[in-house]
């Protein structure tokens, strides 16, 4: 009889547990698009706030950007906002680097045309990152999640980071 009673409490704990994931899983959003950086010239979507030797990156350099955010990878593919944010070199290593980013969605994308979503977290030079979702405005407020990120390509000039964010918004 208490073997009967504790599998019914079990089933019941399995059921209610799946039916919670599934309704998180549906309103789970994702987003996909590329970040475009120039890193040198007259049109520069990057400067240098702070920095400790001109010559080399190094822990306490501070960057500022208002970096293009693409559909595709391509620099001609449909503008949908801006990544506007800082990186502070605060690693010893210089192996990663500190950013607070907000992503300012423009007209060109959809229903979250003027909202905005703001993360937090290391950019690791050396492969793909993952880094905070920690909240938003106007269509995107409250949202939480996570984004990742990686390197497309890169040289002395320009550069293309592909971004998949996974955010809920919690109310």
């Amino acid at each position: 009889m208490a073997a009967a009673r504790c599998s019914s409490v079990v089933l019941m704990l399995l059921v209610l547990l799946t039916s919670c994931c599934s309704a998180a899983d549906k309103n789970l959003t994702h987003l996909h698009f590329y970040f475009h950086e120039i890193e040198a010239g007259a049109n520069a979507t990057i400067v240098s706030a702070v920095s400790l030797d001109k010559s080399a990156a190094v822990f306490g350099d501070v960057k500022v950007f208002d970096n293009e955010l693409r559909e595709g990878p391509d620099p001609s593919s449909r503008l949908i906002g801006r990544a506007q944010g800082l990186g502070v070199n605060a690693s010893l290593d210089g192996a990663s680097i500190l950013t607070a980013i907000d992503f300012v969605f423009s007209g060109d994308y959809g229903e979250y045309s003027g909202s905005t979503l703001t993360t937090r977290g290391q950019f690791n030079l050396t492969g793909p990152s993952e880094r905070a979702i920690v909240g938003g405005t106007g269509k995107l407020r409250f949202a939480r999640g996570y984004m990742t990120s990686r390197v497309l390509s890169f040289t002395n000039t320009y550069a293309v980071v592909v971004f998949d964010m996974y955010f809920t918004l919690a109310l």
